[in-house]
């Protein structure tokens, strides 16, 4: 099978086999090749975009690039990036979440679930709420996640989660086995967000890399702010030894993920994003509103351009 022949059959793909066999062809030596050449000529395309952007950047904001290319992570205060009313008044919403988030869990028992999420719904039927979203899309945060993965953003959220310990040394909370985020497939970056709205101690169940086969655990007070790439280094909770924690998610993306199907969950529809971000900047919306292209990014050689197709360029212009 030539290039050329490749659209039209992994459209067929695409269209009739599930992801196990969507994700086998992907896998493909060959297709996997085409793929990786025509990612390496997207970024290409992208230097100029962000060395023009890089001239724009605090000396705060290469600090933290630098720090996540080198460790693979950066661990601060929301205000670091955040203005102070900004943080402020997105601390203050997500404080008012906490008795609705613990009443939701008190209605478990400890062997049923040891962790509630904000449910989607809860963030966006009330434009008060919004706030938690639109926070992931904060611009000096953008452009932190624009240098560190080299290609145009893909914004997929945000997520609240309320932890409580044991007390009869069950671990069934969530995620806590060490694992990697797959959306890139653990070839690429992903930069996750990591805001702590309670004080976090080595009992709490603190966000934990792992690097040389040795655990880094991150405690820090309410607010601390941690990124770290998710997909290419091993990461989980640590299980709560006493407490309560709660932890406030975004993740970021290229628009072009390496594995599109196993992005297909999205709490919110392309009418709710675009509500949502209506008063927010071109960039914003463009990073919040890629998934829009979705159906059209689940045919894999379509992520990325090739000389004399303009397709990945197109997205950065959608308009709104």
């Amino acid at each position: 099978m030539s290039v050329k022949d490749y659209p039209a059959a992994l459209r067929r793909i695409v269209a009739q086999e599930p992801s196990r066999l969507i994700e086998q062809e992907i896998n493909l030596p060959t297709i996997s090749k085409y793929l990786d050449q025509r990612r390496e000529y997207a970024q290409l395309v992208e230097q100029e975009i962000l060395i023009n952007e890089r001239k724009q950047l605090t000396e705060r904001q290469n600090h933290i690039i630098s720090s996540i290319r080198k460790y693979g992570y950066w661990q601060g205060n929301i205000n670091h990036i955040f203005d102070y009313q900004a943080a402020n008044n997105l601390i203050s919403r997500c404080d008012s979440y906490y008795n609705f988030l613990q009443q939701d869990l008190s209605q478990y028992d400890y062997h049923q679930s040891n962790t509630v999420t904000l449910s989607p719904t809860h963030i966006s039927q009330d434009s008060q709420n919004w706030i938690v979203y639109q926070s992931g899309l904060n611009e000096k945060l953008l452009q932190i996640a624009h240098q560190y993965i080299g290609l145009p953003v893909g914004y997929h959220g945000a997520e609240i989660r309320l932890s409580r310990a044991n007390p009869y040394g069950l671990d069934v909370s969530g995620p806590k086995t060490p694992h990697q985020d797959c959306e890139e497939g653990q070839k690429y970056p992903l930069l996750k967000a990591v805001l702590y709205l309670s004080d976090v101690t080595e009992d709490n169940g603190p966000f934990t890399i792992i690097q040389n086969n040795q655990s880094k655990p991150f405690t820090g007070l309410k607010g601390t702010l941690i990124l770290a790439d998710t997909s290419q280094q091993l990461h989980h909770g640590m299980p709560l030894k006493s407490g309560e924690r709660i932890v406030l998610f975004w993740t970021f993306s290229s628009r072009r993920p390496r594995y599109p199907h196993r992005c297909i969950t999205w709490p919110h529809s392309n009418i709710t994003v675009r509500k949502m971000t209506k008063n927010m900047s071109v960039v914003q919306q463009q990073a919040a509103r890629w998934r829009e292209y979705f159906a059209f990014l689940l045919c894999p050689v379509r992520y990325y351009p090739f000389p004399g197709h303009n397709f990945f360029l197109g997205d950065r212009n959608i308009m709104v």
